[in-house]
């Protein structure tokens, strides 16, 4: 069973009122077949953006967050997360599996941001490859027209008689 890291942001509740929306959680979880590895508790915290309380339709801008790390299948973190979607103490729900959380190495590349654009790669890599669309091309051909018509041409000066 994989692991399951699942955040749950509550509405601003009372102590009392936030152990039973928590233990409801729990509850679903266990019952639908999870194994609940840890759970932390972040805290009462501003969101980043508001949301819509599902009971009254009310704006929400600040809550509790939690983690909860849980082994479960598939099958059971749809389950609970719809169950869990559904209950009215619930702001948000989100479950992310372990493997998705782990990434590669983050390798930082500022040497090569710091040269300047045309000896970068990257840069060099499009020009060589013309990865440009129709649009671009077609603007950038009209400005090079347009510049060419706006240079002054001149008839050929013959040399002078002697």
């Amino acid at each position: 069973m994989p692991l399951f890291e699942v955040t749950l942001i509550t509405r601003s509740l009372s102590k009392a009122d936030l152990f039973k929306a928590i233990h409801r959680a729990t509850t679903t979880l266990l019952d639908n077949g999870a194994v609940i590895e840890n759970m932390k508790s972040l805290g009462h915290r501003d969101l980043p953006y508001k949301r819509i309380d599902k009971q009254t339709k009310e704006p929400v801008y600040t809550s509790n967050y939690f983690l909860i790390n849980a082994h479960m299948s598939l099958e059971a973190n749809k389950r609970t997360k719809t169950i869990l979607r559904n209950d009215l103490d619930m702001v948000h729900v989100e479950s992310v599996s372990e493997a998705e959380t782990r990434s590669a190495p983050f390798e930082c590349d500022l040497e090569e941001l710091l040269k300047p654009a045309t000896e970068r790669q990257a840069v060099k890599d499009l020009r060589d490859n013309q990865k440009m669309g129709h649009f671009t091309r077609q603007m950038i051909f009209k400005r090079t027209e347009k510049e060419w018509k706006a240079i002054p041409k001149s008839y050929p000066i013959a040399p002078p008689r002697s």
